[in-house]
């Protein structure tokens, strides 16, 4: 099926209305790794109030563990960081257990996290999926 636009709004609409009744997280990420959109189950992923998202890293945004392991860049980012990987467009797709702090307790989460290349206006971004398997590993 080929869906035909008249306007680039009427498949800007579409876009976004589908981003946003998504059921899984969905964050839209800048070349330096700030997220610049998001869906609500992004949010409550998170935790994160919508102040505490916009122009922030995901890694920053989730409260990832390893951050302080490692010796950081002037990028904020880890050293050997995989989410770094992913975001740079190294690797499209990832498993990702990790401890994460949110709401200021450690929490070990199962991800699923699939990247796809965008490009508006000559920007380059990454727009991120992710699929939270933490449940379906604690009942297996």
């Amino acid at each position: 099926m080929r869906l035909e636009f008249c306007r680039v709004e009427e498949a800007n609409d579409l876009v976004n209305q589908l981003i946003e009744h998504h059921p899984q997280a969905i964050f839209l990420t800048d070349n330096n790794f700030k997220v610049k959109y998001f869906n609500k189950p992004f949010q409550v992923l998170t935790k994160s109030e919508k102040r505490d998202i916009i122009d922030r890293e995901f890694c920053e945004i989730i409260g990832c563990t390893q951050r302080e392991k490692f010796n950081a860049r002037d990028d904020g980012f880890c050293k050997h960081c995989q989410l770094r990987e992913l975001l740079s467009g190294n690797i499209s797709e990832m498993e990702l257990i990790r401890d994460f702090v949110i709401n200021n307790k450690v929490k070990t989460k199962h991800l699923h996290i699939d990247s796809h290349r965008v490009v508006m206006d000559d920007h380059k971004y990454r727009l991120v999926v992710i699929d939270d398997r933490t449940m379906k590993h604690k009942i297996d």
